[in-house]
């Protein structure tokens, strides 16, 4: 079949042009071409393949195709055939199972580095067939195209493709029918007489669809259907071509001769040659292929049910011989006949899905799953395990729950203990307080069958993670110590990990650093030789939190250090989260606070897209501390923030900034109303991982809103722990330093001013002493405000606005230099005489004459004379004699 003329798509060839130039340019795009089956999409691509190859930019193809066994990345592993780094970093293990947002970035970073030299046109066809992990990888890419020498042209038919559109490179391109005029140029153009009418027919009889246009003008007929008019053609084709082609639709749009052979157990060259021939078969891109997936389509469905099933077993079978993918042989015996098929298509299915896993394709790992379940003659609890493992990985946790409980029902109906353990322990990582709840009582049953000593471990730190957010903190201890202790007797190094991991959550509070920072250090230390290197992870992250508790930064660095070690290493997307967000948190302690904003948006341009709701909450929690450091906070930020918290839920640490937001943006109704849940809280809470930031919020509230009652509260909890520097353990978000601040804070608020000072001079030193300047000067006005010295007070307050204006910090600067008009006005007050009126009763009080004052001062005798007046009429006096006893009596 000869190539189809482009007609009627000048507008959309000046648009891919246009964006080619733009690409070359270093602005990449990625422009959506999308349209019906034989509209144009793969010649149009094809166009733009050429006008790549006239500007000596180098082209990648690669395709989707209409089988259920197609690889993971199929469309990307095909490109990289001629891009060896990307081929290299998509066959690259990846033993860590957090790891798929690597693999994908490190993927599009292959890309973009590719391009940068001579630019890059990337076409990838026929989406509607890709799998979500391409689909993934493609909208990673599409975040980098911006600044990127990349054009991606891909191409579907009807395809959930939003997020993609969504895109700031993206461009879409929407093919429809040729118009009466197009379909007129283009029979013109083959020479067919009376062009005008003819078009008029054929526009009528196909909606100017030019696939079905070309095989009309082919056939000579003005009208048909095309499934009838692709098998008119094989009518022309021996018996035998008409069985090879049989078998090869039954195989996919495109064409493996070998495989072919290996079916049909003939050379299949001579047919293939005949069907290529009479136009049923094309070369396209150095491959045979049916000339259009619908011409594949209609020649499959041509065939008898029972062939077609016959067929499909024979494909399986050679598939398995040759050593082909599993999910393709899956995929052949869902179809095929024969009494083994359902047996076989389990097996091929479970392959599969283990095979998509390594790869990191969870999405794709869950339909094998399923089918692989779907076809077993016995629901077994090991198949049904597969699938919620599966389902959990892909983030489907509600799903991976319901079948857990199914395996953990089936393996205790079938007597196979070691699978309700593993059933139980498919759930990890998760917050949700339901859900912990369930994994618990899988737990519980799990231990009451008497697990060996390191799955009891693992299933027992389970429990005390769920009882640690469950509010349950005395029995969460209690069971991670127990974990802990089991898994270091069983010697297996991941069940001590599980352990390390439950007992640290469950001592994250101030009270216990001296643990966790030994736990931390074991999970480094161990993270070597288990399955799990990202422990390594977890231990630096903890052992900041300890540094910052212990105001020791040389120690902060040093661990910040080795994070962004890790997160450079293995390119792992969690890690550079962490790691920008505790800069973020770092810089902000020290003041450096236009640092610690571009920190948190980093932060949360990462946590963006990994897509992690937990991570984005994390952003909007730092920007309120920021806003509690600075004094208040925009309306639009805040009104983001309580949109923010309301779709969290029931989590008192974040519905706890709802009174802080009302009290920040001066809506003291709404503040106060909000805040009454949590004012009786802090006498009711046990330690955890929420309390001392749960805590400490709630009394700051109640400084913000001069609740004394609540502060009492919550000064009683908080005045019971040794002095040190905010940071529970639990991944500190943000440090308000040291702790005395809020217990002088809280102290002012009951009206206890000397007790307040003694707290705001310890404050002030260890904030002095780690350099944590903000704070420092907080730590002076607050210091400033409880002393009844005004000289001293308005030194102090001096100090502090000096740093606030220094910090660029202009609502605590008005706070401070309001304070000091308090001072001045007090004093004013205390002592209604001006400075030279002052100095004027001074020298009446020695018994100076008008004439001698004023000799003294370098006043006329007049000028004294009206100051003498002014005091007398200030203290309510009537002679010298009377000024002279006031000066005496205020000097003693």
């Amino acid at each position: 079949m000869e190539e189809t003329p482009i007609f009627g798509r000048d507008r959309e060839l000046a648009t891919l042009r246009a964006s080619l130039v733009a690409a070359a340019g270093g602005s990449g795009r990625l422009v959506l071409v999308r349209g019906e089956a034989g509209i144009g999409k793969t010649r149009l691509a094809s166009a733009v393949a050429s006008m790549a190859a006239s500007y000596g930019i180098p082209v990648a193809r690669g395709h989707a195709v209409d089988d259920p066994g197609m690889p993971p990345l199929w469309p990307w592993r095909r490109l990289a055939r001629a891009l060896p780094e990307l081929s290299r970093v998509l066959s690259e293990a990846r033993p860590d199972d957090s790891a798929r947002f690597a693999m994908l970035a490190d993927a599009a970073d292959a890309l973009v580095a590719e391009a940068s030299t001579a630019g890059l046109l990337i076409v990838l066809e026929d989406l509607h067939w890709a799998d979500r992990t391409s689909l993934r990888l493609l909208g990673h890419l599409a975040a980098e195209l911006p600044a990127a020498r990349i054009l991606v042209v891909a191409t579907y038919r009807d395809a959930e493709l939003s997020e993609l559109m969504r895109a700031p490179a993206t461009r879409t391109v929407h093919l429809g029918g040729l118009t009466r005029g197009d379909v007129a140029g283009w029979v013109r153009s083959a020479g067919v007489a009376d062009s005008e009418a003819l078009a008029a027919r054929l526009v009528d009889s196909t909606g100017g669809n030019p696939l079905y246009v070309r095989m009309l003008l082919d056939s000579g007929e003005e009208t048909g259907e095309l499934h009838r008019l692709v098998l008119s053609r094989l009518d022309r084709l021996s018996a035998r071509s008409r069985d090879v082609l049989g078998v090869a639709s039954v195989l996919g749009e495109r064409i493996d001769p070998a495989l072919l052979a290996a079916v049909t157990g003939d050379e299949p060259s001579a047919s293939l040659d005949e069907a290529v021939a009479a136009g049923v078969l094309q070369v396209r891109d150095g491959a045979l292929a049916f000339a259009h997936a619908l011409v594949r389509d209609a020649v499959y469905e041509d065939l008898a049910p029972s062939v077609r099933a016959e067929l499909h077993r024979r494909c399986a079978l050679a598939l398995a011989a040759g050593g082909g993918v599993p999910g393709r042989i899956a995929a052949q015996w869902r179809r095929a006949s024969g009494v083994n098929a359902p047996a076989e298509c389990t097996r091929w299915a479970t392959e599969a899905a283990r095979a998509a896993t390594a790869e990191l394709a969870y999405d794709e790992a869950v339909g094998f799953a399923a089918l692989a379940l779907a076809t077993s003659e016995e629901k077994t609890a090991e198949l049904t395990l597969g699938l919620a493992r599966a389902e959990f990985l892909a983030g489907d946790t509600a799903a991976s729950l319901d079948h857990c409980r199914t395996a953990a029902r089936l393996a205790e109906q079938s007597g196979t203990p070691d699978l309700i353990a593993e059933a139980a322990l498919v759930i990890t990582g998760m917050g949700d307080r339901s859900l912990l709840t369930a994994v618990d009582q899988l737990c519980a049953t799990a231990l009451r069958h008497h697990p060996g000593e390191a799955t009891a471990s693992r299933l027992l730190a389970r429990r005390a993670m769920a009882a640690t957010t469950t509010g349950h903190g005395d029995r969460a201890r209690e069971l991670s110590a127990t974990a802990l202790e089991l898994a270091v007797r069983s010697g297996d190094p991941d069940a001590e990990l599980d352990g390390i991991h439950a007992r640290h959550l469950t001592l994250c509070a101030p009270q216990f650093r001296d643990e966790r920072v030994v736990l931390a250090n074991r999970a480094v230390e161990l993270a070597g030789t288990a399955r799990q290197p990202h422990a390594e992870l977890w231990g630096h992250v903890w052992l900041v939190d300890a540094a910052l508790q212990a105001g020791d930064l040389g120690e902060v660095d040093r661990q910040l250090e080795l994070i962004e070690q890790f997160a450079a290493a293995r390119q792992h997307a969690v890690a550079w989260w962490h790691l920008h967000r505790l800069r973020a948190t770092r810089a902000a302690l020290v003041g450096q606070l236009r640092r610690a904003r571009e920190c948190n948006e980093t932060a949360r341009a990462v946590a963006g897209r990994i897509g992690t709701t937990a991570a984005m909450g994390m952003y909007h929690a730092f920007q309120q501390g920021l806003a509690q450091l600075e004094g208040g906070i925009d309306e639009a930020a805040a009104r983001e923030a309580l949109d923010v918290i309301e779709r969290v839920g029931d989590i008192p640490l974040a519905r706890v900034y709802v009174p802080v937001l009302h009290a920040l943006l001066g809506e003291t109704d709404q503040a106060r109303a909000t805040f009454e849940e949590f004012r009786a809280m802090p006498a009711t809470l046990e330690a955890g991982p929420t309390w001392a930031p749960l805590v400490a919020q709630i009394g700051a509230v109640a400084c913000l809103l001069d609740d004394a009652e609540a502060a009492e509260g919550v000064y009683e909890v908080l005045s019971t722990l040794e002095p040190h520097f905010a940071a529970d353990g639990s991944g500190a978000v943000f440090s308000t330093a040291a702790t005395p601040q809020l217990l002088g804070d809280l102290a002012m608020t009951c009206g206890r001013r000397e007790v307040a000072a003694e707290h705001y001079r310890l404050a002030l030193e260890m904030n002095a002493r780690i350099g944590a300047r903000p704070f420092a000067a907080l730590s002076r006005l607050g210091l400033a405000r409880a002393l009844t010295d005004p000289a001293t007070a308005r030194t102090l307050a001096t100090e502090a606005a000096a740093e606030f204006r220094a910090l660029d910090m202009p609502i605590r600067l008005a706070q401070a230099d309001r304070f000091l008009k308090q001072i001045k006005t007090e004093e004013q007050a205390r002592d209604p005489l001006s400075p030279r009126e002052s100095e004027v009763v001074d020298l009446v009080a020695q018994a100076l004459t008008n004439r001698q004052i004023a000799t003294k001062l370098h006043l006329s005798e007049r000028t004294v004379e009206t100051h003498v007046r002014s005091v007398l009429a200030k203290l309510g006096l009537r002679t010298r004699t009377e000024i002279t006893a006031w000066e005496l009596t205020r000097r003693a």
